[in-house]
């Protein structure tokens, strides 16, 4: 099981990615459309942006026990019913877009770069067990959050990777998305369909 400051330290990693890759797009790869319907490779850049994250993480860790421990629970609670996410991320969608529009990239690569990175590298005194406040589902524990948050650094930079060319993300990360999408279905299920025992779609598990 990977500890805090292993996640932090492969976080880190990624943002710098990030940073190094847009630092060397042109003006029009900054500004190509993905396979993400409406979201252009700058939308992306400011969906991930961890700000959110880490002022969360600066905020005193919340009492008694975790409501969401896992960050496959987390997607199974926020894919529940699609139809009702629908919306939902249509609004995320149109709010990123606005954002972004005002977005000077330079600024961009300065907070993946280094701003946040460094704000990160200096918490201490957090473990994966911590409880972490949250907006919509109440707590979570820190572990849920940091698998989330490189479940999303990692899908959507092979999100830019199809649209503008990249590296590959490092192991470490494609192993850890790979591992919270395997535990969102029922697991019955998914090992039957897995081993052609079954025709019951279990995917996708993320929209």
């Amino acid at each position: 099981m990977a500890d805090f400051e292993q996640d932090r330290d492969l976080l880190i990693r990624l943002w710098r990615m990030w940073a190094e890759r847009a630092a060397e797009l042109t003006d029009e790869q900054w500004t190509t459309g993905t396979r993400l319907p409406g979201w252009t490779v700058r939308d992306v850049y400011v969906h991930v942006t961890p700000d959110v994250m880490i002022a969360m993480l600066a905020e005193p860790a919340a009492g008694g026990d975790a409501r969401i421990t896992s960050a496959a629970e987390m997607l199974r609670f926020f894919n529940a019913d699609l139809a009702a996410a629908e919306p939902m991320h249509a609004q995320l969608a149109e709010m990123v877009r606005r954002i972004a529009a005002d977005s000077d990239r330079a600024t961009v690569v300065e907070r993946f770069g280094s701003e946040l990175p460094d704000v990160f590298g200096r918490l201490t005194g957090l473990n994966r067990a911590t409880v972490i406040a949250h907006p919509i589902l109440e707590s979570v524990s820190l572990g849920a959050f940091l698998d989330m948050a490189i479940l999303e650094s990692t899908i959507h930079w092979l999100d830019v990777v199809d649209a503008v060319g990249g590296p590959a993300p490092e192991a470490a990360a494609l192993e850890r998305a790979r591992d919270v999408l395997v535990g969102v279905p029922d697991p019955v299920e998914f090992i039957e369909a897995a081993s052609g025992r079954s025709n019951r779609p279990v995917l996708p598990v993320m929209q």
